[in-house]
């Protein structure tokens, strides 16, 4: 029979005044209902001896909680306690009922306002800390039996130590690889941040179980054993596939045999035949086509015994179980060598994290001196009140658990009671409070609310920690909301049979509530506690985020303008927007201020490294240090920060002085930079600018001075360690690229929220108290992604393999979700509005799998002895309108159907926003745009106007995507995309024709001959380049006397032209005659295809033979690289590297050869542009400037088919005189 509530025994009450004070209880405190106020009335207890044999002082009493902030909440409102506890036993009386009956418990008024006067002089001195800090105190304080060093030094940020031990596993990993086991690492993990951001979030979670665990997995070994027995394979497969044996042919025993034809159908046997075919040849291993001929899935697939066998399926079988799960293998071995070298760089600099102190604190409690410091601590606190326990986890729990006696069935993890009691028992010298009789330990939280898992809270620790703690209680009033709130929340929660998943341990009770009415109005007519708006069609999750924010910023306007709290007009401030992350927030903003409502982001996991103004600080200071780079000072000038607008910015450009005083001015801000630092030259930009004032003139203009200054500051304290401007610049652009989300330092500081609506995380909001409150998202949909999941023993344990798991990691999502669903509610004191619709995943309902959903169709049914019910056949608008007939404080309004006439609540939008009643005088409006866009007009190039040449489509996916995002940049070897990038492995001979194919090899090469000096006398600059360039570009450094040889010879191969007296070698060319890599823009009227296919064929022969351009109309600029241009016996010359590879012979690079790649990549026009480039920029340079005469032709080096001696790897040509001057007029508007 399923668990009810009905069958769950509630805890008892708490009453603050008669709860023993020792021994271990938990307290479970649902929102609202007076945490703070009970702990700091079991402090005045304490303080007072009542519940214990004799009194303690502040500092014998630990209070630990979870941050900074809430440690400076508990001491003060302690502090407050004792004060107003001093006076009412001065006075012998007091309004607070507590204190009353505090006074009738201790008799010996005189004697306890002594103590409390004591307690407050000496509250400064109070044990009240966070997790962390006391860990740091016990590790420095009793060093001796911790083992800790005295010279320790805390840092607050580990990011950069985290990301050098993540690179030196990188370096390890990928320098003892081969290139194949290289390309397997890196096709799972292509670069190290996107490793380091996979196993981040699970570095301090050191109870984590692996499963599998490959940390100790011998990947070499395997590596080596997976090639022999690939090799072994690919052997038995050829021979098989090679037999004309009837026993043999695979494809025939598969079909003739008994298995499943659905599984083996003839449409898809074929193209896996052809995969094994394919593997068998020398293709990477198809593992996924390999399985369908495996002995062992041939049985499962089959009906009877006619089973298909062949000793190959046995050996694809055992091949098969060879494969190596490359990223759980890097990701397992990555997580332990990362911890371990981030250990050892904080040991050498003596260093620890915050998470290391709470590591070594529970580390040394079980060391060898662990019995010597749990005394010590003991003595020094003997009772602990642990706020905020839903969020500990198995490490903290385990310290508490040991120091104050929990018994526990987990042998070596916590000590076990016997063990401390006797070790205490034979300590003569321990005081009778540190033994386990006198201890005290009240963990306060609420499970309802552990919300901060990604900060490593575990849930299952405190489901653990509540079934071996006895004495459980809890507070059942909640003090912070109406009446009508509560029982809205009761009933929502309460109508489930297991409201967050884990009944047993995580139940939901019903709060009472005060006798505080609801004081929310709306045309004086009461506005109920829940609202549900939902729509009822079908929408995707981007489709009802937007619907719901605008639905949200409506009602939140017509609340503003009509509704009244406690007989006053509702105000901004009264109101929070509650989202789950900064794209939700950007969405309800951006409406709210469509209906001009000011509103303020406030999230505690937003890095300032990330803002938008992060980058244009940067952009700004790189101008600063740079100011005579123009480039670099306009691209500043252009961010938001610095307010110049379209006209300023054009007028800079006409204006030659207005552009000089701009320098000096920010050769003025580099000189305050150098003199007084960043921060000083940061102040001074932003007065001079008066950039305050035109900022905070804007809706995020507050949000914008805030980072700023924030940025500021936090480049000022790096600037101290830093060793010049650039090294600063570089500094922040690291941090922009990698944030470190864990640093106080680095988080949002949070700008005014004055006369705002708020619009903040729910993760923020927890433990904060807003009037009204909207959850317009609460449907938004999210498949479980999280790899980690909890067995039924409450292990950690990350899945890295199977997916069988993936119900409970579901099931654990949706429980969190359900903890952030309560968390978001309950922040509400008067009303809360959800916003619903019917959302969708692949036009199937998915509404219902969200936490709200799984809320509204899985309720108890009404016969407490029967199971629950699911009302997955009723539809959304039914299920809503069930719930709000059972309690009369929720409401249900059709978003789509509101008509304010007829007496509804809340409206749509209505009219257009440009209606509203506004000061036009205040009301900036922009110019519409009122000229034609030429959409004609672009910046294009060879590579652009030639992809779609009729004769050479590019049928290979893979080769189509990086030509298509390679078009536009002429540096790259686009011709030989389609070539294979991979090595051979290891070639009968090293030689030029059996060196890489592919882009990036011919990249490399380009590179080598840009770099050189073709006319030193010594290639001892070829060697160096290529030992540089070798391993940079992935190749091994045994190729190295091999391209020296070839490169060198080549540079003396004779460039034949039509007048021999004009030949010349590349090693005649001084520097002084050549210009790499020139960089040409031409402008160019309206041109067609048609056009410039007419002009080709009627002057370039090669052209005739080609097939035709295909392109639209086009105007704009022609932009380009050549790669080389020389001057030759006083002549121009066109050079551009081709590494094509054409075959592994001299003979296949000779003319026509040469001439049908030509062709085939339409090398013809490339160069014909090439040629009116060269032909404009000399006829603009030379005086007597004459084509035929300067211009000295083209040459297409095809670099493997170069040899001294060999009539091969030497294209030439000149296109006509007449073609350039056509093609220069038509580019002019010339017909």
């Amino acid at each position: 029979m399923p668990t009810t509530i009905s069958m769950l025994q509630a805890p008892e009450q708490l009453d603050p005044l008669t709860l023993p004070l020792t021994g271990q209880a938990l307290i479970e405190a649902s929102a609202g209902t007076g945490k703070t106020y009970t702990l700091a009335a079991l402090y005045l207890r304490l303080l007072l001896g009542l519940g214990r044999e004799n009194s303690l002082e502040v500092d014998q009493i630990l209070v630990v909680t979870f941050t900074e902030a809430a440690t400076q909440e508990l001491r003060e409102r302690i502090r407050s306690r004792i004060q107003e506890a001093r006076i009412a036993f001065v006075l012998g009386t007091s309004e607070d009922p507590f204190i009353e009956k505090l006074l009738a418990q201790h008799l010996d008024h005189q004697r306890a306002v002594l103590d409390l006067e004591f307690a407050a002089s000496e509250m400064d001195q109070a044990s009240v800390f966070t997790i962390h800090g006391f860990c740091q105190r016990m590790l420095k304080q009793h060093a001796f039996e911790s083992g800790a060093s005295f010279n320790t030094e805390l840092i607050n940020d580990d990011t950069d130590i985290v990301r050098q031990a993540l690179l030196d596993f990188w370096r390890t990993q990928l320098y003892a690889a081969d290139t194949e086991l290289a390309v397997e690492i890196l096709a799972s993990y292509s670069t190290p941040d996107k490793l380091l951001s996979k196993i981040r979030g699970y570095l301090n979670l050191h109870n984590v179980q692996l499963s599998p665990d490959y940390t100790e997995f011998p990947l070499l070994l395997k590596w080596q054993q997976f090639l022999t027995a690939q090799g072994v394979l690919r052997k038995a497969l050829i021979a098989t596939i090679n037999s004309s044996a009837a026993e043999d042919d695979l494809l025939a025993l598969i079909q003739d045999s008994s298995v499943d034809k659905r599984s083996y159908s003839k449409r898809y046997l074929p193209n896996w035949y052809a995969k094994l075919v394919g593997f068998a040849a020398g293709e990477k291993a198809p593992f996924k086509e390999l399985l369908k001929f495996s002995q062992s899935q041939l049985e499962d697939k089959s009906k009877t015994e006619a089973v298909p066998r062949h000793p190959v399926f046995v050996q694809i079988a055992e091949f098969c179980e060879q494969q190596i799960n490359f990223k759980a293998v890097i990701f397992c071995k990555a997580l332990a060598a990362v911890r371990h070298n981030m250990q050892i760089e904080k040991q050498k600099n003596q260093q620890l994290s915050f998470d290391d102190l709470l590591h070594k604190l529970a580390h040394a409690l079980q060391g060898e001196s662990g019995d010597a410091l749990v005394k010590a601590i003991r003595k020094q606190y003997p009772f602990a009140l642990i706020d905020e326990f839903q969020d500990t986890d198995p490490e903290q729990y385990s310290i508490f658990a040991t120091l104050y006696a929990i018994p526990t069935e987990q042998p070596g993890a916590i000590a076990a009671e016997s063990e401390i009691s006797r070790s205490v028992a034979e300590d003569p010298d321990s005081s009778s409070d540190s033994s386990v009789e006198a201890l005290g330990l009240l963990m306060i939280g609420d499970p309802k609310q552990s919300i901060y898992a990604f900060r490593g809270a575990d849930i299952f620790t405190y489901m653990k920690a509540r079934q071996q703690v006895v004495k459980h209680y809890t507070l059942a009033t909640n003090w912070r909301s109406s009446k009508a709130m509560i029982n809205a929340t009761n009933q929502l929660f309460g109508r489930s049979p297991a409201a967050f998943i884990y009944q047993q341990d995580i139940p939901f009770y019903p709060v009472s509530a005060t006798s505080k009415a609801s004081s929310l109005t709306i045309n004086s007519q009461p506005i109920p506690a829940l609202s549900f708006f939902y729509r009822d069609e079908m929408l995707n999750n981007d489709q009802y985020l937007l619907e719901s924010a605008s639905t949200c910023a409506a009602q939140i306007d017509r609340l503003l303008q009509s509704a009244k709290l406690n007989d006053q007009p509702v105000t901004p401030a009264d109101i929070a927007v509650l989202v789950r992350d900064r794209k939700e927030a950007a969405l309800v903003q951006k409406a709210l201020l469509q209906v001009q409502v000011d509103s303020v982001f406030m999230s505690n996991r937003e890095n300032v490294y990330t803002v938008h103004g992060a980058r244009e600080l940067q952009y700004i200071l790189q101008a600063v240090n740079e100011p005579s780079n123009e480039r670099l000072l306009r691209t500043a000038l252009a961010t938001e920060l610095l307010q110049l607008n379209a006209r300023e910015l054009f007028d800079l450009n006409q204006d030659e002085l207005a552009w000089e005083a701009l320098v000096e001015e920010f050769v003025d801000y580099r000189k305050i930079w150098w003199r007084s630092g960043v921060l000083a030259m940061l102040h001074a930009l932003l007065q001079k600018r008066g950039l305050a004032q035109r900022w905070l003139s804007f809706n995020e203009g507050e949000r914008r001075l805030t980072d700023y200054l924030h940025l500021a500051e936090l480049l000022q304290q790096a600037s101290a360690e830093l060793e010049s401007n650039e090294t600063l610049i570089r500094f922040l652009q690291d941090k922009r690229a990698q944030p470190a989300n864990q640093s106080q330092e680095q988080q949002l500081r949070l700008d005014s929220d004055r006369s705002r609506v708020t619009v903040i995380t729910i993760h923020k909001s927890k433990g904060l108290e807003y009037e009204i409150v909207y959850l317009p998202f609460a449907c938004r949909y999210r498949q479980a992604s999280s790899i980690l999941f909890h067995d039924d023993a409450g292990q950690a344990i990350l899945d890295l393999e199977t997916t069988d798991n993936q119900q409970q990691i579901e099931k654990e999502q949706l429980a969190e979700d359900l903890r952030l669903l309560y968390v978001a509610i309950t922040r509400a004191a008067q009303a809360c509005f959800i916003g619903m619709a019917n959302v969708c995943l692949r036009k199937k309902s998915v509404w219902q799998k969200t936490a709200i959903g799984y809320l509204l169709t899985y309720i108890k049914s009404a016969d407490a002895d029967q199971p629950a019910v699911h009302l997955n056949d009723l539809d959304l608008p039914q299920v809503l309108q069930l719930l709000a007939q059972q309690c009369a404080d929720i409401q249900t309004i059709d978003a789509t159907a509101i008509d304010l006439e007829q007496g509804e609540l809340f409206g749509a939008l209505i009219d257009d926003l440009a209606d509203r009643q506004t000061d036009t005088a205040t009301v900036l409006r922009a110019r519409n745009f009122q000229r034609v866009i030429n959409h004609q007009w672009r910046v294009t190039s060879y590579s652009a106007l030639a992809k779609d040449a009729q004769h050479a489509p590019l049928i290979n996916s893979q080769v189509g995507l990086a030509h298509s995002t390679a078009l536009e940049n002429d540096h790259l070897d686009l011709e030989v995309l389609d070539e294979s990038e991979l090595l051979v492995s290891d070639p009968v001979e090293k030689s030029i024709f059996s060196f890489a194919k592919g882009a990036v090899a011919g990249t490399f090469l380009h590179s080598i001959y840009e770099e050189i000096d073709f006319s030193s006398a010594d290639n001892s600059e070829l060697l160096a380049v290529l030992a540089q360039k070798l391993p940079l570009s992935g190749y091994d450094l045994a190729w190295l006397p091999t391209l020296a040889a070839f490169i060198d010879q080549s540079l003396d191969v004779v460039l034949t032209t039509p007048s021999a007296e004009q030949n010349f070698t590349l090693r005649s060319i001084t520097p002084a005659n050549r210009l790499v890599e020139m960089e040409f823009i031409l402008p160019f009227k309206a041109i067609d295809c048609t056009t410039i296919n007419k002009l080709l064929a009627a002057h370039e022969p090669l052209s005739q033979r080609a097939g035709a351009l295909v392109f639209s109309r086009v105007a704009g600029m022609l932009k380009g690289f050549i790669d080389l241009t020389v001057r030759a016996n006083g002549q121009y010359y066109v050079i551009d590297y081709k590494s094509n590879y054409l075959g592994d012979q001299l003979s296949d690079y000779q003319a026509d050869n040469m001439q049908l790649a030509m062709i085939d990549h339409r090398y013809d026009f490339q160069y014909v542009l090439y040629t009116l480039a060269l032909h404009r920029l000399l006829r603009s340079r030379l005086a007597d400037y004459d084509y035929d005469k300067d211009i000295g032709g083209v040459f297409y080096l095809f670099l493997r088919g170069m040899s001294v001696g060999a009539e091969s790897g030497v294209f030439y040509s000149k296109p006509k005189r007449e073609l350039i001057e056509s093609l220069d007029r038509l580019f002019e508007g010339e017909r």
